[in-house]
């Protein structure tokens, strides 16, 4: 289990900033995790969909050809073909290939507004109006309402993965 630090609020703008830049940016890569895995998960069942039914397909045919076909080879290709049929329902149910892809969404959202937090805090004049703050809060707001869940255990590892400050090709 991992233990996180005893949470300090911040003392001052630059110090809040850099505390929801921090956070953007592990929103941002643990969606894109999330989605990396649905996406691995929705192509393993695929495959494995695919190779059953046909393999399946394959033996009814062999079936029609032939008539003397063991009950043991009659038992097993049942077995695979009930195996085939759970994996298309299980593919059609789990819904990886949409749950990735909002995923995707969120990280390219909470990208777009750690982008933003990072031209406020650079000092970057076009970013900073009145009430940039506000704003930046409430698509923060906007964004943890509407995302999809991650697992806490895909954003710990997420969390271990950027404290090691290895460059992601998804960091920009």
């Amino acid at each position: 289990m991992t233990t996180l630090p005893a949470y300090e609020p911040p003392v001052d703008e630059n110090e809040l900033l850099l505390k929801w830049i921090r956070r953007a940016r592990e929103s941002q890569m643990s969606h894109y995790d999330m989605a990396d895995l649905l996406s691995a998960r929705d192509r393993w069942i695929g495959w494995l969909v695919t190779a059953l039914t046909a393999f399946v397909g394959t033996a009814a045919f062999a079936a029609l050809t032939l008539t003397a076909i063991s009950i043991e080879m009659r038992v097993f290709v049942g077995i695979v073909s009930v195996t085939a049929v759970v994996s298309a329902a299980l593919q059609t149910f789990l819904r990886y290939a949409e749950r990735a892809e909002k995923h995707r969404a969120a990280g390219a959202r909470y990208g777009a507004v750690r982008r933003r937090l990072e031209a406020v805090f650079a000092g970057d004049p076009d970013a900073r109006d009145g009430h940039y703050l506000t704003a930046i809060r409430d698509e923060l707001d906007r964004l943890a309402e509407d995302s999809p869940n991650v697992p806490p255990h895909i954003f710990y590892r997420t969390q271990r993965t950027l404290s090691r400050d290895t460059p992601r090709s998804r960091d920009a």
